[in-house]
């Protein structure tokens, strides 16, 4: 048993946003973050680099440097911690695609009958990388810090959770929810059933701190590898700053070391530049968002070595039930009838990706293969504006945002041009970025497209986001009025039966896209990554952000 180590660690923050359950920091953009800027600190080396001898490690690249390897006090910067860290359950992904959660620091688990209580047995025999056992105090303390760290994020994650919201408000200096059974034993209360919790906790915002380890560097987690430690497949052996970071193989991790010895991870901000080190040998792994520009030329030159995977975040159009005519539901699907996605699909991206039917993306888990099929249809799209009462057509606003990129701008382009084929004179109004995001959390906004990409994998981090309740829908610009379904889908997360409540959602996702044509969902795209011949092993990461798990990876002479 480890020496006690308070739970109240430094101040607690005091929060003013309401609880709203796991997902708050999901990607809502048109594409991924892709890398963050360091503000705060020195471009000092935080080790000797000269004494790490890199030869044979893989060679990686990010397109800007890390502002701290604490998931709790970042919500994109993943790369380092989903390799130095392990959480309590992971998602695993298999051949066909399909997403499940799978067991990690916790070998199994048992959850009530009324879906309350989370009892977690943990694995026995796991190390720190300073050599610390990982008990039940461990996992009990990062829930804890998680809710009370000085510029904490990511506390939706675990905000279901007995006792979170007075810790949060600084009512209580521990989680009310969480129960030390014994030294491999953690119970979970909590505040109501959810479904989603499991998924919740497989993010990397969950990942497991050493109490001890993390108590005693202070500030300085996740900023001076030394004493950034986790249970990962790679420690976390130096960081230079704009330059590179240096992870080097865990021999004593629990699965299993590592075939390869190590990962350099170089910071090239220019895309020119990685794809030249690419092409020379240099890099590994190119992270082809990276070269969005360039992405026909990878593909055409290296075919063999290209791996993709989906992203788990779908494209969607919205249509405001506020604003006529697009109160009237012929006319929302004729809007739906008169957009050709696989056309915008193939002309922006080369058909790199899936025309969606529905809210719930290809690789997500609940996706559902055999719904209805929303067919591009202009003649059709004409009969029902016509039955409106619109068959000479009628003007609406698309809102765009100046902030995104090129690409969006010219579906937006296409989209006019296919809306007016039918007769819709559709106007595109720019809007600067915290205008739109304003006029949008108003509910006053005109239809927009967006992206929303999952950082857990479940069907509520969707369907809830944006037809939880009358607010949420309303946040979004859509408004949609159905209040009996609302409820639905509120009452769905805490169905304990999984396929009661994927059939609920399969159903929700029915009504609520091809009964009263909620909005037009678009597609997902697919993520590609080009490879040196000498990889092997290489899976994108299921949810589509550009970082990469490096355990499974080898490398061929």
């Amino acid at each position: 048993m480890k020496r006690h180590v308070s739970l109240t660690l430094v101040a607690v923050m005091t929060l003013s946003f309401a609880l709203t359950g796991c997902g708050k920091s999901s990607r809502d953009s048109d594409s991924p973050t892709t890398g963050g800027v360091l503000e705060s600190t020195s471009t000092a080396d935080f080790e000797d680099m000269s004494e790490i001898d890199t030869d044979g490690f893989l060679v990686s690249a990010l397109n800007a440097d890390i502002q701290t390897a604490d998931v709790q006090k970042t919500s994109k910067d993943y790369l380092i911690p989903i390799n130095v860290y392990d959480r309590l359950v992971d998602i695993e992904v298999d051949n066909g695609g399909n997403s499940s959660i799978v067991p990690s620091l916790a070998e199994r688990w048992d959850i009530s009958d009324d879906g309350l209580e989370y009892t977690f047995y943990l694995r026995q025999g796991v190390k720190f990388h300073n050599g610390n056992d990982f008990t039940a105090e461990d996992v009990i303390y990062t829930f804890n810090r998680l809710l009370t760290v000085e510029g904490g994020v990511n506390t939706e994650f675990i905000d279901q959770i007995k006792g979170a919201g007075k810790l949060l408000e600084g009512q209580t200096e521990a989680l009310e929810g969480v129960e030390l059974v014994d030294d491999y034993t953690v119970k979970v209360t909590l505040e109501e059933p959810f479904a989603g919790f499991l998924a919740c906790i497989s993010s990397p915002g969950v990942s497991i701190y050493d109490s001890e380890a993390t108590e005693a560097a202070g500030d300085q987690f996740g900023m001076e590898p030394g004493v950034t430690v986790g249970t990962g497949p790679f420690r976390f052996a130096s960081w230079r700053f704009n330059d590179q970071l240096v992870l080097v193989r865990n021999d004593d991790y629990w699965k299993g070391a590592a075939e390869l010895p190590g990962v350099v991870i170089k910071i090239i901000p220019d895309t020119e530049t990685q794809t030249m080190m690419f092409e020379s040998g240099e890099l590994d792994i190119i992270d082809l968002d990276y070269v969005a520009d360039a992405v026909d030329r990878f593909t055409a030159a290296y075919p063999d070595q290209i791996v993709q995977g989906p992203r788990v975040g779908t494209t969607y159009f919205t249509m405001n039930f506020n604003i006529e005519p697009l109160n009237d539901l012929n006319v929302r699907k004729a809007v739906q009838m008169s957009i050709d996605r696989q056309a915008i699909l193939d002309a922006l991206y080369g058909g790199r990706g899936q025309v969606e039917q529905g809210i719930f993306p290809h690789g997500l888990i609940g996706f559902n293969a055999n719904q209805t099929v929303i067919n591009y249809d202009p003649d059709g799209a004409k009969e029902l504006l016509a039955q409106a009462g619109y068959a000479g057509g009628f003007t609406m606003e698309i809102a765009a945002d100046s902030s995104a990129s090129d690409t969006v701008a010219m579906a937006l382009e296409i989209i006019k041009d296919q809306l007016a084929a039918v007769g819709i004179n559709a106007e595109i109004k720019n809007y600067d970025e915290s205008t739109w995001l304003e006029t949008r959390k108003s509910g006053e906004l005109g239809s927009f497209m967006s992206t929303w990409s999952a950082d857990y994998n479940d069907p509520d981090n969707f369907i809830y986001t944006f037809f939880g309740n009358e607010e949420k829908t309303k946040i979004r610009s859509i408004n949609y009025p159905d209040t009996a379904v609302m409820e639905r889908v509120a009452r769905a997360r805490t169905i304990v039966n999984e396929d009661e409540r994927i059939a609920e959602y399969n159903a929700l996702e029915e009504k609520l896209i091809h009964e009263d044509a909620a909005w037009v969902p678009m597609y997902s795209r697919l993520h590609l990554f080009a490879v040196s011949k000498r990889v092997d092993g290489f899976k994108p990461l299921w949810s589509g952000l550009s970082d990469i798990i490096f355990y499974n990876i080898s490398l061929s002479n």
